[in-house]
């Protein structure tokens, strides 16, 4: 069977030109990688296939821990949001993203906290108090850059949910966990308790 395409009329209204993918989102998120940032079989990334709707962040220099540089990356990236965005950070990110929430919550709907690291000079004590917005921490009962005793003390300290992940190291891309669907388990528990959005 043969199919006739018809060639529209000249007169015709050109088509409007499609929305951009962030606005048809279904929620805003960022995602923060830690320092050296995050390789294409990090689940970060995997996610990012999967919700091309997910902004990242943009960083002259991943290798500085500068919790200063960080939060100003941010601030770039949340700017031209809409709506608070949901910060889905890995590692040190986690703690740019603990910090920044606490500077600027009116900008931040909820934190996804993931094998946060706390590399030198800082110390726990240097991470704050607890946080303004929905947060969860999870954290492996094998990770090389922080005890799971310490993850989730620092997850009381900021009033944040806790999920022991198992033994998944620092739950990367070393670690084999693919897309890690544990993880977007632990997305949607935020998103229904993310808070400034309608």
């Amino acid at each position: 069977m043969s199919v006739v395409l018809s060639t529209p009329a000249a007169s015709a209204p050109p088509a409007p030109a499609p929305r951009p993918i962030k606005d048809d989102a279904p929620f805003q998120g960022i995602l923060v990688p830690g320092l050296h940032g995050s390789d294409e079989r990090h689940w970060q990334n995997r996610w990012r296939q999967h919700m091309p709707w997910l902004h990242d962040l943009q960083m002259e220099d991943w290798r500085s821990p500068d919790l200063d540089l960080w939060q100003s990356a941010l601030d770039r990236a949340l700017a031209p949001l809409p709506e608070p965005a949901v910060l889905i950070a890995h590692s040190f990110g986690c703690l740019a993203c603990a910090g920044y929430a606490a500077r600027r919550p009116e900008r931040v709907a909820g934190l996804l906290l993931v094998a946060p690291a706390c590399p030198e000079p800082l110390t726990l004590n240097d991470l704050g108090g607890t946080l303004p917005v929905p947060a969860r921490v999870i954290a492996s009962t094998t990770d090389p850059w922080m005890t799971l005793d310490h993850s989730r003390a620092l997850a009381r300290q900021w009033g944040a949910a806790f999920r022991n992940g198992g033994d998944l190291g620092h739950i990367n891309a070393a670690s084999g966990i693919g897309e890690w669907r544990q993880g977007l388990d632990d997305l949607r528990w935020l998103l229904t308790r993310r808070s400034g959005h309608a």
